[in-house]
């Protein structure tokens, strides 16, 4: 009571916590329990970047995402990509996917949405004709 947790959460956090309160084991692909955040304010390893995808189906025009508390990354498919710096702009209204001083950071947060794709067993790399067009594929983003 009174205490508050600056860390990412998501929909299946609570799963995977519901799963851990009941005594059983959760599954590996789907979110991390938060219930070790109901007895402390940090917890060892806890993730710190954010994933979600949306869009009108499965196929087409699906965006996925990456946050972390610094930077966004968002993959648009058949539009542009977009990239924000958080610290310097948290209202997301300048994009800074085509900002060569940006080149890195971009790299760093589209390899983060490869990995998790591969983590979750996201179809992304295997039939969706969108992720031919993501400035690089799973060979570079899974490398390392």
């Amino acid at each position: 009571p009174g205490r508050e947790v600056d860390e990412f959460v998501t929909l299946a956090d609570f799963h995977a916590t519901f799963l851990a309160l009941a005594g059983l084991d959760p599954i590996p692909t789907h979110g991390a329990s938060f219930a070790p955040f109901l007895k402390s304010g940090a917890v060892e390893g806890w993730t710190q970047e954010y994933y979600n995808q949306m869009g009108s189906v499965e196929l087409w025009y699906t965006q996925r995402f990456v946050q972390t508390k610094d930077a966004k990354y968002v993959f648009n498919g058949f539009d542009f990509d977009e990239l924000y710096d958080l610290e310097a702009d948290p209202l997301e209204m300048v994009n800074r996917i085509d900002d060569p001083a940006y080149e890195s950071l971009k790299n760093d947060m589209l390899k983060r949405l490869w990995k998790q794709a591969r983590r979750t067993q996201d179809l992304i790399g295997i039939r969706y004709h969108t992720c031919a067009l993501a400035p690089f594929g799973p060979v570079v983003g899974l490398a390392d």
